[in-house]
């Protein structure tokens, strides 16, 4: 039974395919991050906190830009931006470079614009009036726009025009001083103007600057500016200190994520079908490395880019509207279109990344099996043509990481092309008011908004760079959860009842095996009674359906058609915990763990005292070489037992069988690695285990049989003979040549 075969509905498949072309197994994945929200939630307030001071640091720009470039000063500008906002209109500072006015000194402020719904429009001050001063304030535009700030809710405004421009008003002008020479194109007049309220912001604005140094003179500015740049640099030290806390606490989430992962994902592969570790061995372990470091990397990048770049897109998309929504709102048309683009691209990689995974699995198993096989390898001077075979299938892995690359190359130079469209967009927009309309154009306003919109634009661009690695995370998500999601061998057991220890027989009734995708069955039509008490050997040729027949036993595959009764109790309607309960097990190939020794004798019954080790050891006749290991028991012995002979490694599992003391033995008998002294010691202890005990015996040699009360002998998975030795040799001629060729002569 493979995972393909585990999903049988047309539904399950429909719900796959789905997920397949979704983030669907990556939204999954966050409902592991999620059970982490005690590190998560800090994690993402650092974030956050690392959005605003990045978003303020940007905001900083103009602020430092005035102090350079505007004549007003900070405040003064602070102050315009203010006033702006309460008269409804726009200011600007005379200068030299302008047409020279009569009467108008350098810094004075001009009107450039006013709204239909200004104050200064009723009060009868058009666009294109120079402000002289205000409540009996004179100077230059930082004291002038001071005097505005401070006026309250009646500004008595001086201010001068040419005459063309002047609006018939009840206030009367005002004759020139002694000494200032007439204009005639120019008159100065004096009116009231009552502002509009003063938006919160803005005097938050003005409240915020009030501790900066302020002033015009370039000392003044300088000192100005040391303490905008102190200002920025807190903020950028804030920011860091929050980016680290962000990075540690997400990759603290990220890894405890993978390792709940990887933990359901162990726990669940162990209660799989033993079909699947037939066929798919190294394709779990691919998945359990391989797999879910992609997912890692997946979610390491969702936290570090996904999260934190949109925050901080966003704060700078708040300034940038609050600077010109017009502009930020026209440059914002191509996110759509980078996203179209990031989504087309992605799916090519989530595919590219599925079948590289594969490939490496391939890959993978082609070299544990290299490498676990090399003495045959260099016995049989085969190293070229496993050097090509593993050559070959990494051929494979290039093609599908060159596609993979070649899509995330495309992805990048495609998003900063579209970026720079947009950023040209802005430029021409700006470049049309300074160039063609001489000047009107802020050039303060022109480069903020231009950093503004680079810094919209370059979270975007980053986030190219993480899309196509979510993409491998999915794809890899998607393989992890098909391990997850398959049916486990025990989910069928709920409200099954226990099986009751066996008190009369064993029956096998027509009892028939097919393997996975097999056209021949391995065990067809056996009918088989063993009485409680009795050893049973098989024999046969290799392939007869020996070890597989004995597999059903404790339901290691299930059966394709008959029974298998315990007691007259079907062992498919027992719970399957309670029924390899009953099984002892020493196998052909021995199983031992990387462990200690006295771990590996009480692997079947955990909690097993110091004691009722060293008695199955004991009778296992295992106890003499133990005691001779450099630490005894507590010896830990290499993967595999790679320390310990073949007689070594089976009386420990003889001992592992001891210890479980199950009413039902199986065992495999396990000849090629085993000397004559070590095979009479393990007759010898399975002469004593086995006594009043129910076992079934594949026997490879003669001295196993001796003792067995029927031997059953196999041929192309049907039972062709039953008896004891002595009848068979009679009776049967297949158990004739087995004796003769087999069991007479093993060696």
């Amino acid at each position: 039974m493979d995972i393909a075969g585990t999903i049988a509905t047309e539904a399950e498949i429909r719900h796959r395919k789905k997920m397949a072309s979704s983030f669907g197994p990556f939204k999954r994945l966050l409902g592991y991050v999620w059970p982490q929200k005690r590190y998560l939630i800090p994690a993402v307030s650092c974030i956050i906190l690392m959005a605003v001071t990045y978003s303020f640091s940007l905001g900083s720009i103009p602020f430092i830009l005035t102090v350079l470039m505007r004549p007003q000063g900070l405040h003064g500008w602070v102050a315009q931006t203010a006033i702006e906002q309460q008269l409804k209109a726009t200011f600007g500072v005379h200068s030299w470079r302008d047409a020279d006015v009569p009467g108008i000194k350098d810094g004075t402020v001009k009107v450039t614009e006013v709204k239909d719904d200004s104050p200064l429009l009723k009060a009868g001050i058009p666009g294109g009036a120079f402000i002289l001063a205000v409540n009996g304030q004179t100077g230059k535009a930082a004291e002038i726009f001071k005097a505005m700030v401070q006026a309250g809710d009646t500004m008595q405004i001086t201010y001068r025009l040419p005459t063309d421009l002047a609006v018939e008003t009840t206030p009367a002008p005002v004759t020139p001083a002694a000494g200032e020479p007439a204009e005639p194109v120019y008159v100065t007049r004096q009116t009231t103007v009552k502002p509009k309220p003063m938006d919160a912001r803005y005097r938050a604005g003005l409240w915020a600057v009030s501790f900066i140094p302020g002033g015009t003179k370039p000392e003044e500015k300088w000192r100005t500016l040391i303490s905008v740049l102190a200002v920025l640099m807190t903020l950028v030290l804030i920011g860091n200190i929050a980016r680290f806390w962000a990075e540690y606490l997400t990759v603290l989430v990220n890894c405890r994520a993978i390792m709940d992962i990887r933990r359901e994902m162990y726990a669940h592969i162990l209660k799989l079908p033993l079909s699947h570790f037939s066929r798919h061995t190294t394709d779990t372990m691919n998945r359990v490395q391989v797999d879910t470091n992609d997912i890692f990397r997946g979610l390491s990048n969702f936290f570090e880019k996904v999260i934190t770049e949109p925050f901080k897109a966003l704060g700078v998309t708040i300034v940038a509207f609050t600077w010109d929504w017009k502009m930020t709102l026209g440059v914002m048309v191509a996110t759509p279109v980078a996203a179209l683009l990031i989504r087309t691209l992605g799916k090519r990689i989530r595919r590219a990344n599925r079948r590289a995974l594969q490939s490496y699995a391939k890959m993978l198993g082609a070299l544990e099996s290299t490498l676990t096989g090399m003495r045959v390898v260099k016995g049989y001077g085969r190293e070229n043509y496993e050097r090509k075979r593993l050559f070959n299938i990494d051929r494979g892995v290039l093609r599908q990481q060159l596609k993979m690359g070649r899509t995330e190359a495309l992805a990048s130079p495609a998003l900063e092309l579209l970026a720079f469209v947009a950023i040209t967009g802005a430029i021409l927009y700006f470049g049309h008011g300074i160039l063609l309309k001489e000047g009107e154009a802020d050039v303060t306003h022109f480069i903020t908004m231009i950093v503004l919109l680079a810094a919209i634009l370059d979270p975007v661009r980053k986030l190219t760079t993480v899309y196509p690695k979510i993409q491998r995370a999915n794809a890899a998500a998607e393989r992890v959860f098909e391990i997850i999601d398959s049916p486990s061998e025990y989910a069928q057991d709920a409200g099954k009842p226990r099986i009751k220890p066996l008190r009369d027989s064993i029956q096998f009734e027509n009892v028939t095996f097919y393997y996975p995708e097999a056209t021949r069955p391995a065990v067809r039509n056996v009918s088989l009674t063993v009485k409680r008490g009795e050893i049973v050997a098989l024999v046969g040729a290799n392939g007869s359906g020996k070890t597989t027949l004995v597999s059903l036993l404790p339901r290691f595959f299930p059966i394709t058609s008959g029974r298998i009764l315990i007691d007259g109790q079907d062992i498919n309607e027992v719970s399957l915990r309670s029924l390899r309960e009953q099984f002892s097990l020493i196998t052909q190939d021995t199983v031992i763990f990387p462990d200690t020794i006295r771990a590996n004798i009480a692997y079947g019954k955990m909690g097993a005292s110091q004691e009722e080790i060293e008695e199955a050891a004991r009778k296992a006749f295992a106890d003499e070489f133990i005691r001779q290991m450099p630490e005894g028991y507590d010896t830990v012995v290499g993967e595999h037992g790679a320390t310990l002979s073949g007689g070594q490694k089976q009386r420990i599992s003889i001992a592992r069988a001891i210890l479980r003391n199950a009413p039902i033995t199986i065992f495999d008998e396990a000849t090629s690695q085993v000397d004559s002294e070590s095979e009479m010691k393990i007759h010898n202890a399975l002469d004593l285990f086995l006594k009043d005990r129910t076992a079934f015996i594949i026997a490879h040699r003669f001295s196993t049989i001796a003792n067995a009360h029927r031997i059953v002998v196999m041929d192309g998975g049907e039972v062709v003979a039953i008896g004891k030795h002595d009848e068979l040799l009679q009776s049967c001629p297949m158990y004739v040549r087995l004796y003769e060729n087999q069991f007479r002569n093993p060696g």
